[in-house]
């Protein structure tokens, strides 16, 4: 009992890291809305009770290039499909609340080189490809202007924050647009990205929001009630849940603590039926011993205490001893069990390493690492709460049968 208890207890220390290390989140797509994600609907969200205050937003435009002048800067054409008609000096505009946690940087391969990455707290601010630098005679501090393909009057002077490049080739050269090549791509800030596409100033609207959860298993209730915010067209908005990895390295878990859960139940069922069996034959086998205790004017109360006395000091015993071997064996099983629910978990998580570190660092990133599979005080004492009343439970039973007869019909069955 000692060993299932320890290794359900470890399972629940498992389940709270793992909702750390796999957080759930939801994304609210606003690119249909014509204000998208603004900042009063950005702060509603934030005030629905569940969410972690962990957040990412996102924008996605296109924009023509120029200098100050407004004399156009030269964007790779050479390796596109095509250019549009309107984009021939134009390329994709990335916004992100940190520029170096987009997945262009995270799973793209792209680098920065110089400067510093753009976060919400920068205005006015790009990262350039080095190509494009060096074919525009472009350095970190410069300024350019970019300008609405759609509308040209929405424009905003820039300062060149830093250059990047990227480490993988890209795959759709010669299929791509013009605009979607890496070279002729653009990270801003939201703010210059959010006039660009609204044209607001001084306020920033966004078409994309993640937005992460304390507990997975409340994404449902949080959802429905961000749903419930006045003043956006939910009907034109897409929500949805990213918490796959999560629910996978739950039903695991969930597995091993119904397996404890159930042997937990069978050790306890066996445990008392055996030593009920047990106490039974070993008082029958005591029946004459029990009449001559009664002739001598021994009470069947100090009778009975004494065999519960012999019962109880031979439990104390196995108890002490339980709890190193319970110790022992609690840490080699749990240990086994834990790790084979993180591999079987871990191939179900997504994530951009080589199959060696994925290995290597599975534990750690499922937040199993942390988990000591240990024989508690407060599962001790359960035990031994329950291992006692079972002892008391089994000798009362197993000694009713004798005390409620007469030393007199004791003896004369005996004889």
């Amino acid at each position: 009992m000692l060993t299932c208890l320890s290794i359900q207890s470890a399972t629940e220390t498992a389940n709270a890291n793992i909702k750390k290390a796999l957080m759930g989140y939801f994304t609210v797509n606003a690119k249909q809305l014509e204000t998208g994600i603004t900042e009063s609907a950005l702060n509603q969200i934030l005030s629905v009770e569940g969410l972690s205050g962990n957040y990412t937003l996102r924008s996605y435009s296109y924009a023509n290039y120029s200098d100050t002048d407004g004399n156009p800067l030269k964007i790779n054409t050479e390796d596109a499909a095509q250019v549009p008609d309107g984009y021939e000096n134009a390329g994709r505009i990335v916004a992100n609340t940190n520029s170096e946690n987009d997945s262009y940087f995270t799973d793209g391969g792209f680098e920065l080189m110089e400067g510093t990455s753009i976060t919400s707290a920068n205005k006015n601010s790009v990262l350039i490809h080095e190509k494009f630098a060096e074919r525009n005679n472009l350095s970190v501090g410069d300024t350019m202007r970019l300008s609405n393909v759609e509308n040209e009057n929405r424009a905003v002077d820039v300062t060149v924050a830093g250059i990047f490049t990227n480490t993988k080739e890209q795959d759709s050269v010669g299929i791509a647009p013009s605009y979607d090549l890496y070279d002729n791509i653009v990270f801003a800030d939201l703010s210059t990205v959010s006039y660009l596409l609204y044209g607001t100033e001084g306020k920033t609207s966004v078409q994309y929001g993640d937005f992460y959860v304390n507990d997975p298993d409340e994404l449902d209730r949080i959802m429905s009630e961000v749903k419930e915010i006045e003043g956006v067209n939910w009907n034109d908005c897409t929500l949805t849940r990213y918490d796959n990895d999560y629910q996978n390295a739950k039903e695991s878990l969930t597995g091993l603590q119904n397996i404890v859960f159930i042997a937990i139940a069978v050790v306890s069922v066996i445990c008392f039926l055996v030593l009920a069996l047990f106490l039974t034959l070993r008082l029958r086998g005591r029946v004459h011993e029990t009449g001559v205790y009664l002739a001598m004017g021994i009470s069947k109360g100090a009778v009975l205490t004494q065999y519960l006395l012999e019962v109880l000091i031979v439990a104390v015993i196995a108890l002490l001893i339980s709890y190193g071997a319970s110790s022992a064996i609690s840490d080699q099983i749990g240990s086994r069990l834990l790790s084979q629910v993180t591999v079987e978990t871990y191939g179900t998580v997504e994530l951009t390493d080589t199959e060696e570190n994925k290995a290597q660092s599975s534990t750690e990133d499922l937040g199993l690492s942390e988990i000591v599979v240990a024989v508690s005080a407060e599962d001790y004492a359960i035990v031994w709460g329950f291992g006692l009343v079972l002892c008391l439970a089994s000798t009362a039973l197993a000694a009713y049968p004798i005390m409620k007869m007469k030393p007199k019909n004791i003896l004369s069955q005996m004889s």
